[in-house]
């Protein structure tokens, strides 16, 4: 019989789903099977698992799956002090036993996860309902509204970044004796990367003073003496596109507007 037959029989069907978390070069992968599988040389191993239901909405965006795993399970760790900063993707298989074929019902990302005493309620989001989302529109504006390092701000984030060890750690304030070097502020507004079990995180630099870097929450998998790449922040000025990056010429704001409005109540303008 066919995976479709296999769908459609009210006796022959017995379906086992596979789940495949992705996150960078790291997977984590799962079956609500009874025991461990196999499909395409993976293992994936058996856990208590179960999802809301797979709704073909009219409203794409509305189409979202639930699923709930027990909070010991080592994908769902990686949510605990605070989301990881790249995505987590989710594809979800479905075969039936002892039949070769397997299908892709669901694909899109895990957006947060709810804590409910012994279980993780995962809360995901098709692949979609990206494509739904209005783009960035530009304005006429003072400030730039590129993104730092964008291929529109086009400053290259090699030159500018600074690499160095952690000195010391507390809560989210970490030690890097390279940034002391700069004047106050430099840093803050851009970001701070390192690698944590072969995965690499991402986190927002909020103060930074002398060799003290603030982040905007606690690192996960910093330890001290690993090594962080931290990259300066820009507030978006033409004077600080100018002066810090040396990038006036991709600047996209309009510095030079009028400060008086020729559409205010004064007759004289």
């Amino acid at each position: 019989m066919t995976y479709a037959d296999r769908e459609m029989s009210t006796d022959a069907a017995s379906p086992v789903e596979l789940y495949e978390f992705r996150r960078g070069s790291s997977a984590w992968r799962y079956t609500s099977g009874p025991r461990d599988l196999v499909y395409n040389s993976f293992s994936y191993s058996a856990v208590l698992l179960k999802r809301g239901s797979i709704e073909q909405a009219s409203e794409i965006g509305r189409s979202g799956l639930r699923i709930t795993l027990a909070r010991d399970v080592e994908v769902v760790g990686h949510f605990i002090a605070a989301p990881p900063s790249e995505v987590t993707l989710l594809t979800v298989y479905r075969q039936h036993r002892t039949d070769g074929e397997t299908a892709v019902v669901w694909m899109g990302r895990v957006l947060n996860v709810e804590w409910r005493e012994s279980e993780v309620e995962l809360n995901c989001e098709p692949v979609y309902t990206s494509l739904q989302r209005t783009g960035l529109r530009r304005l006429y504006q003072r400030n730039c509204p590129h993104v730092l390092y964008s291929g529109s701000c086009q400053a290259s984030p090699i030159v500018h970044r600074v690499q160095g060890a952690v000195g010391a750690l507390s809560g989210s304030a970490i030690s890097i004796a390279a940034a002391a070097a700069f004047p106050a502020g430099h840093f803050a507004g851009g970001f701070a990367t390192w690698s944590a079990n072969g995965i690499t995180e991402k986190r927002m630099i909020t103060a930074h003073t002398s060799d003290s870097i603030t982040l905007s929450t606690v690192p996960p998998g910093l330890n001290v003496g690993a090594l962080v790449v931290l990259y300066p922040g820009c507030d978006h000025t033409l004077n600080t596109c100018d002066g810090k990056f040396s990038n006036s010429v991709n600047f996209g704001g309009f510095p030079f507007i009028p400060t008086k409005n020729p559409f205010g109540g004064s007759p004289i303008y």
